[in-house]
């Protein structure tokens, strides 16, 4: 197996930044490795031993992630499904934590939500 870890001198066309490798279609630049590697286990330590194998970590799993492309997996509908429940998760947190922030309170702000929005039940499903 051959790893595309040579490149580091070249710099990326699209962002301007600093490419670390390329597997296949992916590139992991030099920010998105700094980033993943200091909020890693690995990230106490800046020695090249560690370094090289949270890259190769990565490696890995642009790997993995070219083979689930390739036997389309990205577009079985179970997993279509798990993506948008993430997402749909992902945005509620947002969207709470950011009410949270502004302060207020969240039951007004929910209930000015339902006023203002047309819903629907289907009273005959509930029986």
């Amino acid at each position: 197996m051959v790893i595309l870890v040579s490149i580091l001198g070249c710099q990326s066309r699209e962002s301007g930044q600093q490419i670390v490798a390329r597997v296949g279609s992916y590139v992991i630049t030099q920010h998105e490795f700094e980033e993943a590697y200091k909020n890693s286990a690995y990230g106490r330590d800046h020695n090249l031993f560690y370094r090289s194998a949270f890259l190769k970590n990565m490696i890995n799993q642009k790997l993995i992630l070219l083979d689930a492309e390739r036997r389309g997996l990205d577009r079985d509908p179970q997993f279509l499904k798990m993506i948008e429940s993430f997402y749909q998760q992902s945005l509620l947190t947002t969207a709470l934590q950011e009410k949270t922030k502004e302060g207020g309170n969240l039951d007004a702000w929910i209930e000015n939500l339902n006023k203002n929005t047309k819903v629907e039940i289907n009273q005959e499903y509930l029986k």
